[in-house]
């Protein structure tokens, strides 16, 4: 799982500011802005909205422009009454809706969490309307879940949507921000000093000896008054951005290839495939490429594809030696390849699916299955912040609704290993 301390910033503001960074990055004006008749903001927690947006927020009160604030939780009306007032002191004509979802587990929430969104853009929607939602890649489990399914609903309807980070400047460096999708909002010195009286209305979570659990420290605030407010062009899929961030971080964002874990899983996955070879595999989520080097030697040909581009270059980089292993950048289950596989391998990948999602990944597995195919599953029992669904669920639901037989099943402290056919 990956962490980060909010009250510790990984990277010196100073640096985040160097001039260099930004001399490339395209500006959002004023006249931009007033190019839109209503902005529509999704935020995960009260605060998201002023922390990510709040001078943008500023310029559009000042434009005449209709603000649409929706929350998807909030578990104490304390934490309400002080968004009322920062948005206030924001000066936009802002309309609020509160979804009432649990704060840290919209992740289990998704079919409530997704009704709401619909809803809330099909009320507000129109050809001048912006929506802002939270990045999916800023390591938030709730900012994380929301981003994606502001994301999807925006692509299906083709609703103009700009993504806004509010934690990756306390657990990122320069090197976790996709530049090549982001642009600056030009604040005026009036729209920050809104913005600073906007979120000094957030008591309950500002960070002070009389408030030690408050998770917005004192220079943290200092970086949202000053900093940039940058917007991100979604990607193609909003889920990628977190994969991607992850393997920008780090070429083994999981210790994989050190540690015995992890080496082990995949040497006992290999050993439990009922034949010795396969004519034509099909690996999900390859990550770095570990697990499709194993494989390479248990299948005629092997495709292999994640939704990061990192990923996919680091994979390719590892079974470049093997000339039967094809890696592609793909987003599954939105995409799916062409023809037929007998062997599927899904390790470590479902759980980072919605319930739905994963539904329509089991059904296309089975579609593409070749008669007496099989199906591996390989995935932690443990719990993780950005997991959508636990290992044993996904476990239980390809169980139930593909209708396979389990031909072999290996429970280790740690993970639940299966193979289906």
């Amino acid at each position: 799982m990956v962490t980060f301390d909010p009250l510790v910033a990984a990277t010196p503001a100073a640096v985040w500011e160097d001039p260099l960074l930004w001399a490339s990055v395209p500006s959002r004006t004023r006249e931009w802005l007033a190019g839109f008749t209503r902005i529509v903001v999704f935020s995960a927690h009260p605060d998201d909205e002023t922390l990510g947006v709040g001078g943008l927020l500023v310029l559009a009160g000042e434009l005449g422009i209709d603000v649409s604030v929706i929350v998807a939780t909030s578990e104490r009306d304390e934490r309400l009454v002080e968004l009322t007032a920062a948005l206030s002191r924001l000066g936009s004509t802002t309309d609020l809706t509160v979804l009432g979802l649990t704060d840290g587990a919209l992740k289990n929430e998704a079919g409530l969490l997704r009704d709401g969104v619909d809803l809330a853009l099909a009320s507000r929607r129109g050809d001048t309307t912006l929506v802002l939602a939270p990045w999916p890649g800023d390591r938030h489990g709730d900012h994380r879940t929301l981003g994606r399914e502001v994301a999807a609903a925006c692509a299906v309807h083709g609703d103009r949507l700009l993504l806004y980070p509010i934690w990756l400047w306390q657990w990122g460096s320069p090197e976790d921000l996709p530049w090549g999708r982001a642009s600056e909002v030009e604040l005026t010195a009036s729209a920050r000093e809104r913005k600073r009286a906007a979120l000094s209305a957030f008591t309950s979570q500002l960070h002070t000896a009389a408030n030690p659990d408050g998770v917005l420290t004192r220079e943290f605030v200092e970086r949202a008054v000053h900093g940039r407010e940058v917007l991100f062009e979604p990607e193609e899929s909003a889920i990628g951005d977190h994969f991607e961030a992850l393997h920008r971080v780090s070429a083994d964002p999981w210790a994989v290839r050190t540690r015995w874990y992890e080496r082990r899983k995949r040497e006992l996955t290999c050993a439990v495939l009922p034949k010795e070879r396969y004519a034509r595999g099909f690996e999900i989520g390859c990550s770095n490429g570990e697990m499709s080097a194993l494989l390479a030697a248990r299948c005629e040909t092997l495709l292999s594809v994640d939704g990061a581009p990192t990923a996919v270059a680091l994979a390719t980089e590892r079974t470049r030696a093997a000339a039967n292993v094809t890696v592609k950048r793909m987003h599954v289950p939105e995409e799916w390849p062409d023809g037929s596989f007998d062997l599927v391998v899904v390790s470590e990948v479902a759980y980072y699916l919605a319930p739905d999602q994963w539904a329509v990944a089991i059904d296309r597995i089975l579609g593409s299955l070749a008669d007496g195919g099989q199906v591996v599953l390989c995935h932690w029992t443990g719990h993780a912040d950005d997991f959508a669904q636990s290992g044993w669920d996904a476990h239980a639901a390809f169980a139930n609704r593909s209708g396979l037989r389990v031909l072999v099943q290996h429970h280790d402290e740690d993970f639940l290993l299966e193979v289906f056919g």
